[in-house]
């Protein structure tokens, strides 16, 4: 398993990317890809592609605000995570049209390659709301997992940190998904913040893949910190609930709403209950983590 770290700043938030180039003449209202008309996405050769290409996808992705346009670059496995919960693909898009989007300012970008698995976070300001509300337009943490399917980049989860600045209480998700991964799921989930909460930071490091990220209140995070920050906290049992988890390849996308408190030196987080996702690569105990969002933050 190989992974390449690139953190790429805001000077090139808006290049262009093959994968989504367009045929000439006046721009469509959606980037959505004509069939045929661009070679096959492919790995970069170096990671100033890596960083071109993340920053691409992630603006493009951004800007997508129709149903059709959201479609065309998500798999069937898709899931999404907000401060409101879990959605699959089909409740996503509606939640994300609903939300909008358009224009938006992508910065500190980082990309990281884990297996076949292309692994994004970076700070997004977008004007989107929730509920009808207005959504703070300041940067907030975003995290995306792509792979190539079918000749295209496609993701397989996108989480996202930009919320109220009071968060409200999750709701359950309103897909089913498959009842033995999901199950599977969850005990990957609490097997992984078990062995933090007990501090057997061994088998905690021993589960995190070298190229893993995370987005949580302090913002955009990769596996040193993690380890660090495992080595430094006091966490409570961890609680979930409301597991749900897709196939992806040979990445499992886990949802869940997870109750745990911690005490990071002077921070506490709430033991409330908050929306987080985690995503695996492999299976059974030989499976690392390769990106977690925490949605729980300071009151």
């Amino acid at each position: 398993m190989t992974s390449r770290l690139v953190p790429a700043f805001a000077s090139a938030c808006f290049a262009s990317i093959a994968a989504f180039a367009v045929a000439a003449g006046p721009a469509p209202a959606e980037p959505v890809q004509a069939a045929g008309s661009a070679p096959a996405a492919a790995w970069p050769a170096d990671d100033a592609g890596l960083a071109k290409l993340a920053t691409g996808l992630v603006t493009d992705w951004m800007s997508r605000t129709t149903a059709p346009a959201l479609e065309a670059v998500t798999q069937p496995c898709f899931q999404f995570l907000s401060f409101e919960g879990a959605c699959d693909r089909a409740g996503a898009i509606e939640r994300l049209v609903a939300m909008g989007a358009g224009s938006p300012t992508v910065s500190e970008v980082v990309a990281t390659r884990v297996g076949d698995a292309l692994v994004v976070t970076c700070l997004v300001s977008v004007t989107q709301k929730a509920g009808g509300a207005p959504l703070p337009a300041d940067p907030s943490p975003r995290l995306g997992i792509w792979q190539l399917a079918d000749g295209a980049w496609k993701l397989a989860a996108w989480a996202s940190l930009n919320m109220p600045a009071v968060r409200p209480a999750p709701a359950a998700p309103a897909f089913a998904g498959d009842a033995a991964v999901s199950a599977e799921g969850a005990a990957m989930v609490g097997r992984l913040l078990g062995a933090q909460h007990r501090k057997d930071l061994k088998a905690f490091g021993g589960m995190l893949s070298d190229g893993m990220q995370v987005i949580n209140f302090k913002g955009q995070k990769v596996r040193k910190d993690i380890e660090r920050g495992a080595e430094a906290a006091t966490i409570d049992e961890p609680k979930v609930a409301d597991a749900r988890a897709a196939r992806c390849g040979d990445l499992t996308v886990v949802t869940c709403t997870l109750t745990m408190g911690q005490k990071i030196g002077w921070t506490k987080l709430p033991a409330d209950p908050a929306p987080f996702m985690a995503v695996f690569q492999g299976s059974g105990d030989s499976a690392k983590v390769i990106a977690m969002a925490n949605t729980n933050k300071p009151k």
